[in-house]
């Protein structure tokens, strides 16, 4: 019989910035005229370039940010462009609600950085998990409600440690 878990926190965020936008429009038709333009192209290979542009602009469009703070781990979900990531609570060293730079996060999406991983989709506020050793640096996830998703990381720690 399994139980269903308690959800502290929960927030899903999307790509909104409409400067992206305009630059997957413009790089489309921009390799599309160069495509048709350039001598002897195929029309298999205009149809591949377009085919491209929409298949990028298809995963920003449909990727989106999942944040789960639960009774015993958080879950990161990057839906449609990477594995989902998940937290024990127990692996948890410190954890910390603040604004980051650029340089920290690597930019929008999923990076690697020197030291561990980033998610973000927007903005620069977040909550940064340092991890026990073993457990793989720290994690930056982005979040629009930093405060929030400090307070529920607190409240599921606490009450993880009174069971």
């Amino acid at each position: 019989m399994s139980t269903t878990p308690t959800v502290y926190f929960h927030e899903d965020q999307r790509f909104r910035q409409s400067w992206l936008w305009l630059l997957v429009a413009v790089a489309s038709v921009v390799a599309v005229i160069s495509r048709a333009a350039a001598p002897g192209m195929s029309v298999a290979a205009i149809v591949a370039t377009v085919l491209t542009g929409v298949l990028i602009a298809a995963i920003v469009a449909f990727a989106r940010l999942e944040t789960e703070v639960r009774d015993d781990r958080i879950l990161v979900r990057f839906h449609g462009l990477w594995p989902t990531r998940r937290i024990p609570l127990k692996d948890i060293e410190d954890y910390e609600a603040r604004r980051y730079t650029l340089w920290e996060s690597g930019g929008w999406g999923v990076h690697f950085t020197m030291r561990g991983i980033a998610y973000n989709v927007r903005g620069n506020d977040g909550v940064v998990f340092r991890l026990k050793n073993g457990s793989g640096g720290t994690v930056l996830v982005g979040t629009q409600r930093p405060g929030e998703f400090a307070e529920a990381v607190r409240r599921a720690l606490a009450n993880r440690r009174t069971d």
